[in-house]
């Protein structure tokens, strides 16, 4: 049976630059669906999952931020081509706000475009484009193409600021034809292909030596990491874990596990002995995603946590939903009669982050707080928000005082 011809989707307000990037395209080797017409555009990328998706971001109904707004929250794995007329500052700071979202951006180009040029980069796209194999992921893990971005984590204090203390962890595939990869596009792979060892031993030491950079410079920074709770079936981990601790000079209470897919967590015998080892080490531990999926009520007091993190699809309905806000402020009050700390993940507007603040949620995490990024801009990720923090701080003073 012949392979499938992978599939290109445009979408462009111009019918003439539509018209040339598909005729580009079929001499790339492609199949075509190039439209003006979102509609069309958005029934093929929910029916036919295109290879390749180039997207115009100067669009007169729906705009291209609002088009990848939307392939993110669909959770599209295309590789995506930003072709423009914008500047470029703003051609950057939408790639940026793409990957950050999650989507895998291949590369960008302005607008007017050399045929030449563009012909050759689909070519190069066509020569990507296909499913990724786990002798791909092998030897992305080998030749150190994985990389870590990091989310902030704000912590709420008394005064009713929010303070970013903490960033975690996220993994990244630097693929050499399709750019930047989040784990949406390999994590099951690896974990059905058993690399999810590995891929986390990566994180946690990468991530550790990166926390040591960042207080080596002076900013007052905690780890956050995630491993699948059917990870933890080796008793020697938290001796490891210790060890790369004390090489990197790091305080334990610097770093907290969030444990995911927590209901495998009771399938190994040695579960309640790695767990209770690591917060005996100070070593903080979150059950993940809780309040829907895996989540049970039971973990809270079976199991040593120490901290609930509360799903973002709750969180995420907050502001429009009642029941939500109920939901969110009862878990709170739960998780604090058991001692523990509660981080908000999905927090997306100010408003989600006051009424946070009014439940007494420790700490929060979301787009509205920081993107994924690289290390190296994390402290200026930082900046913005004290930025942020000290006007809606004068606003409040203001407000108090008229």
């Amino acid at each position: 049976m012949p392979s499938r011809q992978p599939l290109l989707a445009a979408l462009d307000d111009d019918m003439q630059i539509v018209e040339i990037i598909g005729d580009l395209a079929k001499q790339a080797g492609f199949t075509t669906c190039v439209t003006t017409d979102y509609s069309q555009f958005d029934e093929t990328v929910r029916t036919r999952k295109p290879d390749v998706i180039v997207l115009d971001l100067q669009m007169p109904k729906k705009d291209g931020i609002e088009v990848l707004r939307q392939l993110a929250e669909q959770k599209v794995r295309s590789s995506i081509i930003l072709l423009s007329g914008v500047d470029e500052r703003t051609l950057a700071a939408s790639e940026q706000f793409a990957c950050a979202a999650g989507l895998s951006v291949l590369w960008t180009m302005q607008k007017p475009f050399s045929p030449e040029e563009l012909l050759e980069r689909f070519l190069h796209a066509r020569a990507a484009a296909g499913p990724l194999t786990v002798e791909n992921l092998q030897h992305a893990i080998d030749s150190d193409q994985l990389l870590l971005y990091y989310q902030p984590t704000a912590k709420r204090f008394a005064d009713g600021s929010w303070d970013i203390a903490a960033a975690e962890a996220l993994l990244r595939w630097d693929h050499p034809e399709r750019g930047i990869l989040t784990p949406d596009h390999f994590l099951d792979m690896g974990e059905r292909f058993g690399l999810m060892q590995s891929m986390t031993d990566y994180v946690i030491q990468k991530g550790v030596e990166q926390l040591r950079g960042w207080q080596a410079a002076r900013l007052d920074l905690q780890l956050r990491i995630n491993v699948a709770a059917n990870l933890f079936t080796d008793i020697g981990f938290p001796d490891r874990l210790e060890n790369l601790l004390l090489e990197q000079s790091i305080d334990p209470a610097s770093i907290t596990l969030e444990v995911t897919e927590t209901s495998m967590l009771e399938q190994h015998k040695e579960t309640f002995d790695i767990l209770s080892r690591l917060r005996l080490k100070d070593v903080n531990l979150a059950i993940d995603d809780f309040g829907i999926g895996y989540s049970s009520l039971t973990q809270l007091f079976r199991m040593p946590f120490n901290e609930m993190k509360i799903d973002k699809s709750l969180v995420l309905q907050a502001a429009d939903s009642k029941e939500a806000r109920v939901m969110i402020d009862a878990l709170v009050g739960l998780a604090h009669k058991l001692r523990m700390t509660v981080c908000a993940e999905g927090v997306e507007s100010e408003d989600v982050l006051t009424f946070l603040d009014t439940v007494n949620c420790d700490s929060a995490q979301g787009y509205y707080i920081g993107h994924p990024v690289a290390a190296d801009e994390l402290p200026g990720v930082i900046d913005h928000w004290a930025e942020v923090q000290r006007a809606s701080f004068g606003s409040r003073l203001r407000s108090v005082d008229g």
